[in-house]
């Protein structure tokens, strides 16, 4: 199965075509008669993208789409309606819906938009999630490298220049693309997202600036695009290096003077628009190669932001997995779970060729297999392997040279809180560390007392 979809609508035959369509086109389909039954079934479940009528009984499309922003907000929120309830959608859009879809509906833009959805789900946004560790909009980190990045993402926040963030996969470039958004002076106004890689070439021009109608098949009506109902905020191309080349030229003119066309149209529109691009590419050497225009990238590459990937991090591996763990807790609803002591040792000898994201999904597996209540490192590392395809955990010469280190941490924190007086607090601030953190080091090490 592609993934889940949560069709809502009160309209029997109606529903029945839309499981139709997406059930052909591979997508697990599930349906919801109102919105309260929706809200009642997402309550239970996950789904990667909800479909939903505006106009239904007991709780219609926008006041689900609400709920949804308050308890789902990484679900995809796609719209249904007719042309009288258009600007409707297109509120809710501004609001962080991700699309809508106008009655009657081509069956070929449902699936394009739909499957927009279900891959920009891949992403999640949870920044609400709880976690015994600090985090700052979603994100954990105390290292030295971690920390330069959040004092550049507080730069770029304060200024009105495009933002270009890169980094490998899964260090998450959404994530910052969201804090540059929520402490700017544009945090009010709407954030829109969109994957450049998840659009037909084709297609790119029509969902970035609009379309009129009788533009191309399936143009029933006119509709606008991202920039335009971006105005006055913030719009996270994800993936810029995917760009159709021929399609380079007009997003230049955005960012240069704010002006576009509809396709098919001839009326100049205006957006004032920040831009905030990321890319896994090097994009100056897509330029030297001729795949990406000169002009174009250094008008997005106003300021750049690199996140460094996890393996030059390590210090952030431990108060992630913390985060990522009580996280996972809540989600499957499992009782206390804690990682045994040296299980986060062999955390740290991992490259993480996946980054955070990889790290994410190794400890909600964990969570998911593990039959105690502490996690073991066999259970943390199931899956995992070096670029070598070395198993972990360690040799037996590796484990012991950090066994010796752990001994070492033992006996400095010992010395520590004995010439605090036996108070934590205190033995924390002796050496420099939060008491979130020795604590922490105090149980993962087996420190008595």
């Amino acid at each position: 199965m592609k993934g889940t979809i949560l069709v809502a609508e009160d309209d029997r035959n109606l529903r029945r075509v839309l499981r139709a369509m997406l059930t052909r086109e591979g997508y697990e389909v599930s349906e919801a008669t109102d919105g309260a039954s929706a809200a009642e079934w997402l309550a239970a479940r996950k789904a990667d993208a909800l479909v939903t009528d505006i106009r239904m009984p007991k709780m219609d499309g926008l006041a689900l789409f609400r709920h949804c922003r308050e308890r789902h907000v990484e679900l995809p929120v796609i719209l249904v309606t007719a042309y009288g309830r258009i600007e409707d959608a297109v509120e809710a859009m501004r609001a962080g819906a991700f699309d809508y879809i106008l009655k009657p509906f081509d069956e070929a833009e449902l699936l394009r938009v739909v499957g927009n959805a279900v891959a920009s789900s891949a992403v999640s946004d949870r920044e609400g999630a709880s976690a015994p560790v600090e985090e700052w909009f979603g994100m954990v980190g105390r290292s030295p490298a971690w920390n330069e990045v959040r004092k550049v993402i507080e730069k770029a926040a304060a200024s009105p220049f495009s933002v270009l963030i890169t980094g490998e996969t899964g260090t998450g470039k959404e994530l910052v693309a969201r804090a540059i958004h929520r402490i700017s002076s544009r945090r009010d106004a709407p954030f829109l997202k969109i994957n450049g890689a998840a659009i037909p070439p084709s297609l790119w021009e029509a969902e970035m600036f609009g379309y009129e109608r009788g533009a191309f098949t399936g143009a029933v009506q006119s509709k606008p695009g991202r920039f335009e109902l971006a105005d006055r905020g913030t719009f996270f191309l994800d993936e810029v290096g995917e760009v159709p080349y021929a399609a380079q030229a007009k997003l230049l003119r955005v960012l240069e003077d704010g002006e576009f066309e509809r396709v098919g149209g001839v009326k100049t529109f205006t957006a004032d628009v920040r831009l905030i691009c990321a890319s896994n590419r090097d994009l100056k050497r897509e330029t030297d190669r001729g795949r990406f225009r000169e002009d174009l990238y250094y008008r997005v590459n106003g300021i750049p932001v690199h996140l460094p990937p996890l393996r030059e991090r390590r210090e952030d591996i431990a108060p992630l997995s913390e985060f990522f763990l009580a996280r996972a807790r809540r989600d499957l609803g499992t009782g206390r779970k804690t990682i045994a002591p040296g299980a986060l040792e062999a955390l740290e000898r991992y490259p993480w060729p996946g980054n955070i994201r990889e790290l994410e999904n190794a400890v909600a597996r964990a969570v998911a297999l593990s039959e105690g209540e502490e996690i073991t490192s066999a259970e943390l590392c199931f899956g995992l392997s070096d670029p070598e395809g070395q198993a972990l955990p360690a040799t037996p010469e590796e484990e012991r040279f950090h066994e010796s280190v752990r001994e070492h941490k033992r006996a400095v924190l010992r010395r520590a809180i004995a010439k605090a007086g036996g108070n934590k607090t205190r033995a924390a601030e002796i050496l420099g560390l939060s008491p979130t953190y020795l604590f922490r080091l105090i149980r993962v090490l087996g420190i008595e007392g």
